[in-house]
């Protein structure tokens, strides 16, 4: 099969990824409590450009299903409070309007390889009036393994008890190349898992991209 047929292919599944999604959400099998949720993510890089710090990419996960109380930001490639900083990752804790915390991690090198990829998992939970937001799993050629060590984490006070407000559609709609997007060749949301308070565990691999201007 040519590429451009796969490709063609490719585009024509997206709106079936999303409408799994949008099942999932609002499945009321699910109307247990859910306690945690992961966002594993994939970023395909084509050229980018270390000078500018180009492509930049900026993600977002609200526990919500929208972005008026708290959420959080992940910025890869630069940092974007509380001053523009070129290159390395932050993680941000949001309020609204207002950004009530930052955090860098250690690598703070800007991204150079060709056709680098780069995976992570962005995971929220909630237990005992807490909210937990983190990095973990991460993966890179330019940075080398990061996440789940502390730097990109928040613990904060929260009042909910539980996830069932998320939705899966104000990550994928949020989160995007914020500079640069023809330097990348995909960002993608390739699998969801969440987990109840009961300790089960659920998974739904249906792969949506975030659309950039460089074709694989």
């Amino acid at each position: 099969m040519s590429n451009a047929r796969l490709d063609t292919r490719s585009r024509a599944l997206r709106p079936l990824a999303a409408l799994a999604l949008v099942a999932w959400y609002v499945n009321p099998t699910y109307a247990i409590d859910i306690v945690a949720i992961e966002e594993h993510w994939e970023l395909s890089v084509g050229q980018p450009d270390s000078e500018s710090s180009a492509p930049q990419v900026s993600m977002v996960m609200s526990p919500t299903g929208h972005l008026d109380g708290q959420y959080f930001l992940f910025t890869l490639n630069h940092h974007s409070v509380p001053a523009w900083i070129p290159g390395g990752l932050q993680v941000q804790y949001w309020n609204g309007e207002e950004v009530v915390e930052s955090k860098v991690g250690p690598q703070e090198g800007t991204l150079s390889n060709a056709d680098e990829v780069i995976t992570w998992v962005q995971r929220t939970s909630v237990a005992d009036g807490q909210m937990t937001f983190e990095i973990k799993s991460g993966s890179s050629q330019t940075w080398g393994a990061f996440g789940g060590l502390g730097h990109l984490k928040f613990g904060v006070n929260t009042s909910l008890t539980n996830l069932n407000g998320y939705k899966p559609a104000v990550s994928i709609e949020g989160s995007g190349i914020s500079f640069a997007g023809n330097r990348v060749k995909h960002l993608t949301l390739q699998k969801l898992r969440w987990f109840d308070s009961t300790g089960q565990v659920y998974e739904l691999t249906a792969p949506i991209d975030v659309d950039a201007d460089l074709d694989p």
